[in-house]
């Protein structure tokens, strides 16, 4: 039987690691708890402090323990109200009032109230290490008007503030009133009012979380308690759900219908359905040679992306479109986008072409070199564990090698490398971007000077640090408008100024990872059930699927 077990799967070493540590199915009490996987980590760290920047805490802190105004339904292109029922604006778009849901109680049975909101928001005006996404720089007040009513007056007029407003995780003004530092605060003990926030175990190795008794949705969470194993790649991952010691992960995994589904057509399942979006291989604009967006475009033209799709990606998602927004985005497109310079077509004689132009020449080795003699030598930093992205930038390493460009992998734990990404400390990586109803998100975690920090500071968005003047004004333009018309041609103009700049390399379609094992739980969303993407990796909307999943 365990040779069967061992040989049965695709990762026997691990195998071995799973079987003589186990990954218990039930907790101290013999309730099965649901085992989820979303963050790769070798050993967790107690940290549940939903103002951070994003990958400080623990998921699911800003989308399971503390929760939302509103959340966006990817699936449904609708906002879901959440903590918030309603809101409007005044005729001339500088006032935001939001009514906030009565009845909703914290974990510990305080009442929230629309008091919390406001307190939030003026907490990160005074804290302004919380405000990483400049919120202050477009909000001048921010008051409760009565227990059920917050007033966001603005600066200037910005309609995509309501995206911010909606998104921020809400903390309790009782609790956090007395914290001193907010910045460095842990909250290892965290107060909620999300459908599971009691911490009954944290070890480093493993942590479970408990439903909240207070959840002011009724009869929900059916489900008693969540536990967060480590994994530190995706090997273990995989294993995991094939063994059934997991039920629920945003993992990428190889030849998935061979490796997972065929183990249990009936319970092993999953979804993987483009969002629009596009996963990007950034330079650092920091890093003088790649201030010329000549460089930025030889770089693109060297990489194959066939390639990277076909062996990183296992032909799961497709290249990416010279916009970075694809799918269900597309409809943005301006209609003469065929016409313009499609740098990111593989071509490594105009790759050369371009280097050569501008005086990287080759020394006897095939290398590089600046006209000062400086070797054109980088380091592409990716997860530790995350194979597709690996693999994809072991291709990307090996293109570059092709133009004389010597650009190393180098593997990081989650938290260090996103801590590197956030602080602009890499030279090259990849990575996501931002989200929304509309490219203008992307666009502005690209290009808008507002998100840019120093070096070694944290910024949520722009890790590569690009600014362009003419981004800002037309983010300006498009923060003022609510007319559709002007609103497409702002972003035509905003995708003609990406084209032309290359802030960011856009490398594939993104992918929507999700797996799940129905043997236990029921109710994941999937292309039949499409109540909400099956991914854990797109919070808030996670907390459709945490309170609404069923015991089998």
């Amino acid at each position: 039987m365990l040779i069967k077990y061992f040989r049965t799967n695709p990762y026997p070493i691990v195998a071995l690691y799973f079987f003589l540590i186990g990954c218990e199915e039930s907790d101290h009490e013999g309730k099965r708890a649901l085992t989820i996987y979303q963050e790769s980590q070798a050993s967790w760290v107690r940290n549940f402090n939903p103002l951070t920047p994003a990958g400080s805490a623990r998921w699911p802190t800003s989308s399971g323990i503390y929760e939302p105004l509103f959340i966006y339904n990817s699936v449904k292109a609708e906002y879901v109200p959440w903590l918030g029922l309603d809101y409007n604006w005044n005729s001339e778009n500088t006032v935001l009032y939001l009514t906030t849901r009565s009845g909703v109680k914290w974990s510990d049975g305080k009442l929230f109230t629309a008091e919390d909101v406001a307190f939030t928001f003026n907490l990160k005006k005074i804290h302004a290490g919380l405000d990483t996404r400049d919120s202050w720089s477009y909000l001048k007040e921010v008051k409760a008007l009565n227990d059920s009513t917050v007033k966001f007056e603005f600066k200037r007029v910005y309609v995509p503030g309501f995206d911010d407003v909606a998104g921020q995780p809400i903390v309790a003004k009782h609790i956090w009133k007395y914290v001193e530092d907010p910045i460095k605060f842990t909250n290892p003990d965290p107060v909620g009012t999300g459908p599971f926030t009691e911490v009954s175990r944290f070890e480093s190795q493993i942590w479970e979380l408990n439903k909240n008794l207070n959840y002011w949705q009724k009869g929900k969470p059916e489900i008693d308690k969540l536990k967060f194993p480590t994994f530190p790649g995706n090997e273990q991952v995989t294993l995991a759900l094939i063994s059934g010691k997991l039920d629920w992960a945003g993992a990428f995994i190889p030849a998935i219908d061979r490796v997972f589904v065929e183990k249990d057509p009936e319970n092993h399942r999953y979804w993987f359905p483009q969002t629009g979006h596009t996963t990007f291989f950034y330079l650092n604009t920091k890093k003088s040679i790649f201030t010329d967006k000549t460089v930025r475009k030889a770089i693109s033209y060297a990489i194959d992306r066939d390639l990277v799709v076909k062996v990183g990606m296992y032909d799961y998602t497709v290249p990416a479109h010279l916009t970075g927004v694809s799918g269900q985005m597309s409809k943005w497109h301006p209609p003469d986008i065929e016409k313009k310079e499609n740098w990111v077509k593989y071509s490594p004689k105009k790759a050369n072409e371009i280097l050569d132009s501008l005086g990287y020449s080759k020394n006897s080795s095939g290398t590089r070199e600046t006209q000062n003699g400086e070797v054109l030598s980088f380091d592409i930093i990716i997860v530790t564990g995350w194979s597709d992205w690996i693999r994809s930038a072991q291709i990307i390493s090996k293109n570059l090698e092709g133009i004389g460009i010597n650009a190393r992998v180098k593997t990081y734990d989650f938290g260090a490398w996103i801590s590197r990404m956030q602080k602009g400390e890499f030279d090259m990586a990849i990575g996501w971007a931002e989200k929304g109803t509309t490219p203008f998100p992307l666009y502005k975690g690209m290009m808008a000077s507002e998100y840019i920090k120093p070096v070694g500071t944290v910024a949520d968005g722009n890790w590569h640090r690009f600014n362009h003047p003419l981004a800002d004004s037309l983010f300006r333009e498009f923060e003022k408008t609510s007319d559709r018309n002007e609103i497409r041609e702002i972003l035509f103009g905003l995708q003609y100024l990406f084209i032309d700049q290359a802030p960011a390399i856009p490398l594939f379609a993104e992918a929507s990872w999700a797996e799940c094992n129905t043997k236990y739980f029921t109710n994941f969303p999937s292309e039949k059930n499409p109540y909400a993407t099956l991914s854990p990796n797109y919070p808030p909307e996670n907390l459709f699927v945490l309170v609404n999943l069923k015991n089998k």
